[in-house]
């Protein structure tokens, strides 16, 4: 998982972002409107199980689509090379030589992919490095939002693009597009964070906008007899008390973000007539931060989140804390990583309004999880290395799909109960990064399980027609790009210090007196003309 983007997006305790999908989100806004996305295609070849809709509930897929369909008769590309920039949150596999998965890639694609593989941590640093060397790889997966904000050697990002990437508009603008069926195939809202410049500069990584949840262990919160739907805040401590005891606890990490969302309050910013207030500005705020710090106190937090790169996962697998809050991605790899065997479940809590009296709205996740730029080339090149990515994009249900996500069956993958079950040599092999170039449309699938698969599905279903989007997705601003490290160092060692119980939550105003003057008005400024300009 990346950190970089959605802690300081959110400005969320590090530890409740520690099980965010991997990623680092761009938000960029086009500097000439009108410019004109790609005509959404869908593709026809596959039909779910489990039906999608515009709002953005994921189609539903209860077994992988038998046989597969085979989307490409011949490779992408007629030899030579391509050379990427991307990252990982796996451990970097072995090299191309001892890599079998990576050798059948290659043939598969007809190049020969040369990959600078970097783990997540890493990220910023290379990055950086990168664009100080000035020799471009072909694509380029980039960490333009990281820790310190951009990176060295990026004075200006839109300039930047302008001056080192290929403008992809000429051939996805409109129906251009339809010449790469599978980059049509993606979603219009992906598109929209890769507008530079009056044009399309990137190519997305979809995700769904389910969002993050609170993810809950069904299995072992039935032995305790409690109510597993609170209905008020009340409730929903009562039930963390009674859940914690000697060595187990009720929350992986600090719950402020699932509070917030009780309380009404934003993700990260509201539109009141024309005028942006962050979440971190209203009142309610301080009693989210009031309400998690008695948590922490009464024991039901586990002790440890607090520290970098706490293991909540673990802790969520392992039983010792039964509720964590989690991006929906999260859904198959809790099962995939599970310990507890067969009696092993989980399933969503929706926030319950703060005093009762139904269900709370939950906030829309923004739509793409990452993009990729193309270094500046000519349109012959230009045209190869989109049919390679128009390949990197085949669906959920085709052959080049099961092939690039669990590689050769008998090999890194066997089938089980209609999913792909990876071999060690599978999550070892496979974790190229190649999925962050570009990707097919997100779906709902936890493979083998079709059970899990519905209540990932009847999940999202129940929260989307009413989940609140931040009305800055795609929007731009300078200073957001250049400070939203440093802003984010802010918000986040304040909260630490109020939830740890270092500081009362009167030091909070402290907090956002000091966050406005360092950059917060300011970005606020930028994101109100942005949003004026649309």
């Amino acid at each position: 998982m990346s950190v970089n983007r959605r802690l300081f997006l959110t400005g969320a305790v590090a530890t409740a972002v520690a099980g965010c999908s991997s990623g680092s989100n761009g938000n960029p806004e086009q500097t000439v409107t009108g410019i004109k996305l790609p005509t959404y295609t869908p593709y026809p070849g596959i039909q779910p199980d489990l039906k999608g809709n515009e709002q953005g509930l994921l189609d539903a897929f209860l077994k992988y689509p038998e046989p597969p369909v085979k989307a490409f008769n011949t490779p992408p590309m007629n030899g030579g090379s391509v050379s990427a920039f991307v990252l990982t949150g796996s451990p970097v596999p072995p090299a191309v030589d001892q890599n079998p998965y990576w050798q059948e890639l290659n043939r598969r694609i007809g190049a020969d992919l040369r990959l600078t593989i970097v783990p997540n941590a890493d990220m910023a640093t290379k990055f950086a490095t990168l664009v100080a060397g000035d020799d471009l790889p072909d694509l380029i997966v980039p960490a333009l939002y990281t820790p310190n904000g951009l990176p060295a050697g990026v004075a200006n990002l839109p300039a930047w693009m302008a001056s080192k990437c290929q403008d992809l508009t000429p051939y996805l603008a409109g129906d251009a597009a339809k010449e790469y069926p599978f980059l049509a195939n993606l979603p219009t809202a992906a598109w929209k964070d890769c507008r530079y410049n009056g044009g399309i500069y990137g190519l997305p990584v979809s995700r769904g906008v389910g969002g993050s949840l609170m993810f809950r262990r069904d299995d072992l919160l039935a032995s305790f007899g409690v109510n597993p739907n609170p209905g008020s805040f009340a409730e929903f401590r009562d039930l963390c008390k009674q859940v914690s005891g000697p060595n187990r606890w009720a929350l992986a990490q600090a719950p402020t973000d699932y509070v917030s969302q009780m309380l009404d309050l934003p993700w990260r910013w509201r539109d009141e007539g024309g005028k942006l207030k962050s979440r971190y500005e209203y009142e309610e705020f301080k009693q989210a931060l009031a309400d998690c710090a008695q948590l922490v106190a009464s024991g039901t937090v586990h002790p440890d989140s607090f520290t970098n790169n706490a293991p909540v996962k673990k802790w969520f697998n392992a039983g010792i804390a039964l509720l964590i809050f989690d991006r929906y991605t999260a859904w198959p790899q809790f099962y995939a990583e599970n310990i507890a065997g067969p009696s092993f479940a989980i399933s969503g809590m929706r926030p319950p309004k703060y005093n009762g009296g139904g269900w709370a709205a939950t906030w829309q996740a923004q739509a793409t999880n990452n993009f990729t730029v193309m270094k500046k080339t000519d349109e012959g090149r230009a045209r190869q290395l989109l049919q390679l990515c128009n390949w990197l994009a085949a669906p959920f249900g085709t052959q080049e799909y099961l092939f690039r996500k669990y590689g050769i069956a008998g090999t890194h993958y066997a089938m089980k109960d209609g999913g792909p079950q990876q071999t060690q040599a599978g999550v070892t092999q496979t974790a190229l990064g190649v999925r962050y170039i570009v990707d097919s449309p997100d779906v709902i699938f936890v493979p083998g399980n079709p059970d899990a698969t519905r209540k990932s599905y009847e999940y999202q279903a129940s929260i989307i027609p009413t989940a609140v989007a931040d009305p800055t997705v795609s929007l731009f601003s300078d200073a957001w790009s250049r400070k939203q490290g440093q802003l984010g160092t802010i918000i986040n060692d304040g909260q630490n210090d109020i939830l740890s119980g270092r500081k009362p939550v009167s030091a909070w105003d402290d907090v956002v007196r000091n966050w406005r003057s360092t950059g917060g008005d300011q970005v606020r400024k930028e994101f109100e003309e942005a949003m004026r300009s649309q």
